[in-house]
């Protein structure tokens, strides 16, 4: 089964480091993996995202297809603004709520936690 997962926050929090090991946790469990960051060029503070394929098949294309992403992590408002727009609809969403601030469509769109 393939699974499509984003986690967005700031830099600094640790995002990209979580979806390292998450991707080779995948494949020490026998799954493929890919993950591929996206980050500004500051050094902390600016919006980030990891997106992690995992799939019991071989990955063909290795990125998260906008729009189709099951889960998404967000322990930033930045990175949950910039980034839940590729969360498919109905898909699980997984916030900080002391720092991450869903709108009340939101709550419509996603299963947010």
């Amino acid at each position: 089964m393939k699974y499509q997962l984003r986690f967005g926050g700031e830099g600094g929090q640790g995002v990209i480091t979580a979806g390292e090991i998450l991707a080779e946790a995948a494949i020490k469990e026998g799954r493929q993996a890919f993950k591929a960051s996206t980050y500004t060029s500051q050094v902390r503070g600016g919006p980030t995202k990891v997106d992690i394929i995992i799939d019991d098949k071989e990955i063909l294309f290795p990125y998260a297809v906008e729009g189709e992403i099951d889960f998404m992590l967000s322990t930033a408002d930045k990175g949950y603004k910039g980034f839940r727009g590729g969360v498919k609809e109905g898909g699980i969403i997984v916030v900080e709520p002391n720092l991450v601030h869903p709108e009340s469509e939101d709550y419509k769109k996603w299963q947010i936690f």
